[in-house]
């Protein structure tokens, strides 16, 4: 498994992690779910992502039982929603996440999405960072402006160490200069639907892939992944609960793509539309109800919307 640094998490990463998004939803498939992430931490994708939301905490609950005995193989990235009105409401709910995941302490927490409560976000953050629970922190799907606007409600000792936003042939709006940016300022960038949600998978798109696999051995998701990863400074995080999924990601994190591959795969898919903003409005109000529907939705089973 190739491996990345940035200056602001000066360790070696994996460029393929794991996610966790809809795991824990199914209570008869979370021996399942834990088991694939542990094949996938022996496999070298050692990046586990999860996050407060993800099937109200019970993802966290299927970390918990993944990191059993691997703890410190571990690199842990966490994120706590929005919803919580308070500085105190945000590091109770950070420190009820952390005893979900059994972990001890997060290797990287995040806040999950920009509200116009940030900065009370972000200071909770640095607080639990200052008490040890968090080695890192940082942001998800920050885009420019909300990330110049988080940088002064820090202090100086503890930086936005890594932004989470999504990132793939089908989705480059990062590519309009904020990777660029990001990766000069040693900021991480956590890669997530690197898969474009399975949209890379179809129709003229698969073909384009395909065509690529044959010439390096690869299937059509690996070439998609390798390129999410091609620029130092990012880690793709795609979820996967199959064994031989999970063995055909972490193989993603092998491939190297060529300049002519890359070319072609940039005539296929060229980067332009707009910069990326945030897919959800800003309104801590909408997140709050986001939360609520998550929870009533995982009570009584009702189906994703």
């Amino acid at each position: 498994m190739r491996t990345t640094r940035v200056a602001r998490i000066d360790e070696d990463l994996p460029v393929m992690g794991q996610g966790t998004w809809h795991m824990g939803e199914l209570p008869e498939r979370r021996t399942q779910e834990a088991d694939a992430l542990r094949l996938g931490v022996e496999l070298g994708m050692t990046l586990i992502d999860t996050a407060e939301y993800y099937a109200a905490g019970r993802a966290e609950l299927v970390v918990s039982d993944a990191l059993r005995d691997i703890r410190p193989q571990v690199f842990l990235v966490d994120k706590i929603f929005p919803h919580h009105p308070t500085l105190e409401s945000t590091r109770r709910a950070a420190r009820a996440a952390l005893r979900r995941t059994g972990a001890g302490y997060f290797d990287l927490l995040l806040i999950h999405w920009p509200t116009p409560l940030f900065r009370v976000h972000l200071m909770a953050l640095s607080m639990i960072y200052a008490e040890g629970v968090a080695r890192y922190i940082g942001v998800s799907n920050f885009d420019e402006t909300w990330l110049a606007r988080a940088a002064p409600g820090l202090p100086s000792d503890t930086p936005v160490a890594a932004n989470q936003l999504p990132y793939s042939l089908a989705d480059r709006r990062l590519d309009q200069g904020f990777l660029d940016e990001l990766r000069a300022r040693g900021i991480l960038v956590l890669a997530y639907s690197p898969l474009g949600r399975g949209s890379l998978l179809r129709g003229r798109r698969l073909a384009v892939l395909s065509g690529v696999g044959r010439e390096v051995g690869a299937t059509p998701s690996q070439v998609a992944l390798a390129w999410a990863v091609r620029h130092p400074g990012v880690v793709a995080i795609p979820k996967a609960v199959a064994p031989a999924h999970v063995r055909e990601n972490a193989a993603a994190g092998d491939l190297v793509l060529t300049p002519a591959q890359l070319a072609r795969l940039d005539e296929a898919f060229p980067p332009g539309g707009r910069p990326y903003q945030p897919d959800l409005p800003s309104w801590h109000a909408v997140f709050r109800w986001a939360y609520q529907w998550e929870e009533r939705r995982m009570r009584h089973n009702l189906p994703v919307r």
